[in-house]
């Protein structure tokens, strides 16, 4: 039994009992995540459960959520230029109406720009094209849909910026873009590659009602007027200068966070003219996800001092015999079935200090000797968020637009579709994870 039972039940149920509530009322959106999280947050705080200093200063990871603003106000600011979707088109334009290459071009752009910008924002700025790419075709916008949810999912398991969970794993390890990108650009494109092919077979009498409509498609005109080029052209030159930042990271001595927050302090200079336009990008930021991140890297908190985190820990090593290797299979495969039915993001800020518990009790020296188990959380996330709608930001997102537009776009649609595939990726992903990093 955890050691706190026997010498104070209350903190211990109650920090179990608020993390769950509130995780369940964030699941299924009942009422708004970042008011749940903070409420439950603030009720460990006052209880006493969850000590004031410590929460500033050890539980939450600021650099996460400087991380999370900056890359916030960047892809708000780059919706407001239009390049990106002036470059997914003219992307689409050199494909000459052929519908595979078409299908790919939006596969890879929807992943590109998710390991830009992260999995929705990138959904986000692609679903206006896509729906009317699936207009031209007349085949109907669900297939572009589900293969641009999973390409941003996989694109995003790519880089630190590229999701959520991402940059919580990347601040708590301290591991930069450079690091994401060689541990997790092979599995991201490979299974990229594989679904895209599958996707295809299984929509493949769907394509058919989408046979080349060459005119139509080089008639589509990008969305960014000639006025605004130069702010475009602008925009491109500071996202590459955020790639750049991002790359040379242990060069410049910076922080990510900080990194993230130039940028956009670079993106509002280039795209903000009147109150007007900072008004527009205002209103295309996401201000839930930061709420909702603070709230449970307190709630986490509180499982980390009442002893619940420790004991799951004990637990997870007896069961694997201490072998880092199993434990970073146990890991993934726990990670990546979770998130495709709950929100990664409460999942992975529980996980974080599980992971660190598992390395002070299999005393670990270098912080690095923990790598694998950071991985298994970030390959485990990052494909299992595919699995269903609720599964990742992007998946909700798609969802709403589709409907939005007039379109009927079910869980169940997509439920049939991308799990089965999802557990095929889920697959494959152990074995590289077996195969190539532990």
């Amino acid at each position: 039994m955890i050691s706190a039972f026997d010498t104070a039940f209350w903190p211990v149920y109650t920090a179990a009992a608020v993390f769950a509530i509130v995780y369940v009322l964030v699941v299924t959106e009942k009422i708004n995540g970042s008011l749940a999280a903070g409420v439950g947050a603030l009720l460990l705080l006052v209880m006493g459960i969850v000590d004031w200093n410590a929460a500033l200063t050890h539980h939450i990871l600021w650099n996460a959520l400087l991380l999370l603003l900056g890359m916030t106000v960047t892809a708000a600011a780059a919706d407001r230029s239009g390049i990106v979707q002036f470059a997914a088109l003219k992307l689409i334009r050199l494909c000459r109406g052929s519908l595979p290459a078409i299908l790919a071009a939006v596969t890879l752009s929807a992943a590109a720009a998710s390991a830009l910008l992260g999995s929705g924002p990138a959904l986000l700025l692609l679903a206006p094209l896509i729906l009317r790419l699936g207009r031209t075709l007349r085949i109907g916008p669900v297939p572009l849909l589900i293969m641009s949810v999973i390409a941003c999912n996989l694109g995003g398991m790519t880089t630190l910026v590229g999701s959520v969970p991402n940059m919580m794993i990347g601040s708590a390890a301290e591991l930069d873009t450079r690091a994401f990108a060689a541990h997790l650009w092979i599995p991201g494109l490979s299974l990229l590659f594989v679904h895209l092919v599958l996707l295809m077979v299984i929509f493949r009498r769907e394509m058919r009602g989408g046979a080349s409509r060459r005119a139509e498609i080089q008639a589509m005109e990008p969305s960014l007027d000639v006025s605004d080029r130069p702010r475009a052209l602008l925009s491109l030159g500071v996202l590459i200068l955020l790639v750049a930042g991002l790359l040379g990271q242990e060069h410049l001595r910076l922080s990510s966070g900080a990194i993230a927050v130039y940028a956009a302090l670079l993106m509002l200079l280039v795209n903000v003219r009147s109150a007007g336009e900072a008004r527009q990008i205002r209103e295309r930021m996401d201000f839930k996800t930061p709420g909702v991140l603070i709230g449970f890297y307190i709630l986490a908190g509180g499982l980390v001092e009442t002893g619940i985190t420790g004991e799951i820990a004990t637990r997870l090593l007896e069961l694997t015999n201490e072998n880092k290797s199993l434990t970073a299979l146990v890991l993934f495969a726990v990670s990546g079935l979770l998130s495709a039915v709950l929100d990664p993001v409460p999942l992975t800020a529980a996980a974080i200090p599980l992971v660190q518990t598992i390395g002070l009790q299999m005393e670990v020296v270098r912080p690095s000797d923990l790598n694998p188990l950071w991985w298994a959380l970030a390959l485990g996330c990052g494909i299992g968020s595919s699995g269903t709608l609720v599964g990742s930001v992007a998946g909700v997102l798609a969802a709403g637009l589709a409907q939005k537009e007039g379109y009927r776009f079910s869980y169940f649609s997509y439920l049939v579709v991308a799990f089965p595939l999802t557990l095929l990726a889920l697959g494959a992903g152990g074995w590289y994870l077996y195969a190539h990093i532990l």
